[in-house]
């Protein structure tokens, strides 16, 4: 079973006279039918590989002739309906030192790639480091069909060429790891088998359900392929069952052993996600989240929603110390584990502002609205707040600092500036902003604006 102690590495700095041993990277992967993907699932590799082992379980499409025409070595393997066998049997046929095992549907960028050129050296060379049996552990992005990312997991997809590394399991088959593993959070695997596009090409899902469906009537107490099941089953498609996927979810969390965090924390993320706004079951609802936040604390999009949780409830000061949390840890980390809150993060200063002013912080207030009006300064709801606090006792500032303020975020000269700013000052009942405003229009624009 995977080891899940994880080892950051540091780089060390590199020394001049430093012998470099080369590093034999075997590129693997197992295919069927993916002709679509297969060009350029070889392309990020081949400048850095020494070998790409290609092991064909059934195509009756070009995808082994395309393999074969970019160099790849070609092997074909019957399908026996166990993804650990053919990868096993693909390993068996590499001869690197490094097995780097990505699917069709999975790439690395030409600058990621060239970095893990330099990082396996790295490795290599490091005297400790390179008598570990061990696997680098990357981010693992999913892309929409826009290739857009949506998602970021984490994956063990590179690892030694040593026989005491194999894959174990029939479907979401995981590597047996007896040595921590090594972070590697600058090299991204991008992927794009969960966009909607690639399971409606493939047939993945109804190939999954099949599969994860046997493997639980063998294991049916087994947290991690429940909600493998529940995965497949709320994809769009012949396979969609979003009740019986939800249900699923929450029996996983009600007990079970899982493999890795990363499962359990998908499962508690999709029913967080739905259900945060939710006020039927209030209770229960905000019990869920405040789990999902104890469990993961270091998940900022958990944090956001336990907050919005507890802003529901009417607990501010609770809310908003969470949502301060969010904050600080969105400055600590590039990629989210569920990146709703981090590609949303007007969504918390918005929730920072309401939460402030029922608490009576105004600076809070300004400086989060502040931070929205920056980034979208037609924000609904956001400029009258924003307006409102600087009149509020202990913040008490001048109309002329206020328009002068007001100033550098808005244009004057814009038509769309004027009125928003015009009625965002009528509705903190500022007239005397609204009143400067309005001695900016144009003739032209008020009669345009009383014809309106």
């Amino acid at each position: 079973m995977a080891n899940n102690k994880k080892r950051k590495y540091h780089r060390p700095p590199a020394s001049k006279n430093m012998v470099q041993k080369p590093v034999r990277l075997s590129q693997c992967m197992i295919v069927k039918n993916e002709e679509k993907n297969i060009e350029k699932a070889l392309s990020w590799a081949k400048p850095i590989a020494f070998e790409q082992i290609v092991v064909d379980t059934g195509s009756t499409d070009r995808t082994v002739e395309i393999a074969g025409r970019m160099g790849a070595k070609v092997y074909h393997f019957e399908w026996i309906k166990d993804f650990s066998a053919a990868k096993n049997y693909a390993i068996e046929q590499a001869k690197g030192d490094w097995i780097a095992f990505l699917d069709a549907d999975e790439y690395i960028s030409e600058k990621d790639a060239r970095e893990l050129a330099r990082l396996l050296r790295q490795i290599s060379n490091d005297a400790n480091l390179s008598k570990m049996k061990t696997a680098l552990q990357c981010p693992w992005i999913q892309l929409d069909d826009k290739g857009t990312p949506f998602l970021t997991l984490a994956q063990q997809r590179i690892f030694r060429n040593v026989p005491e590394i194999r894959y174990i399991g029939r479907i979401h088959e995981g590597l047996t790891l007896s040595e921590p593993v090594l972070t590697s959070p600058d090299i991204n695997i991008m992927h794009t088998g969960y966009s909607k596009t690639s399971y409606k090409d493939t047939g993945k899902a109804v190939r999954n359900v099949e599969m994860i469906e046997a493997e639980l009537a063998r294991r049916p107490d087994d947290a991690s392929l429940k909600c493998y099941l529940a995965d497949s089953l709320r994809i769009d498609g012949p396979c969609q069952d979003a009740a019986r996927a939800e249900a699923l979810y929450r029996e996983a969390l009600s007990g079970g052993q899982f493999i890795l965090p990363d499962i359990e924390q998908g499962a508690y993320n999709y029913l967080v996600a739905k259900y945060y706004e939710d006020e039927t079951q209030a209770e229960e609802n905000l019990g869920l989240c405040k789990r999902a936040y104890e469990k993961f604390p270091e998940n900022p999009d958990f944090c956001f929603y336990y907050g919005r949780k507890k802003f529901l409830a009417g607990d501010y000061e609770d809310a908003f110390a969470k949502f301060t949390e969010c904050e600080n840890l969105l400055k600590g980390q590039s990629v989210s584990l569920a990146g709703f809150i981090l590609k949303n993060s007007l969504l918390l200063f918005f929730n920072m502002v309401l939460t402030a002013e029922h608490l009576g912080n105004m600076s809070e207030v300004i400086r989060c609205a502040t931070l929205v009006l920056k980034e979208d300064k037609y924000q609904p709801g956001m400029l009258a707040p924003y307006i409102q606090a600087f009149k509020r006792p202990g913040y008490e500032t001048s109309d002329d600092e206020i328009y002068k303020l007001l100033n550098k975020l808005y244009d004057f000269k814009s038509m769309k500036d004027k009125i928003t700013v015009m009625r965002a000052a009528n509705d903190a009942g500022n007239m005397e902003i609204a009143a400067r405003v309005m001695a900016a229009f144009t003739p032209e624009e008020l009669e345009w604006l009383s014809a309106e």
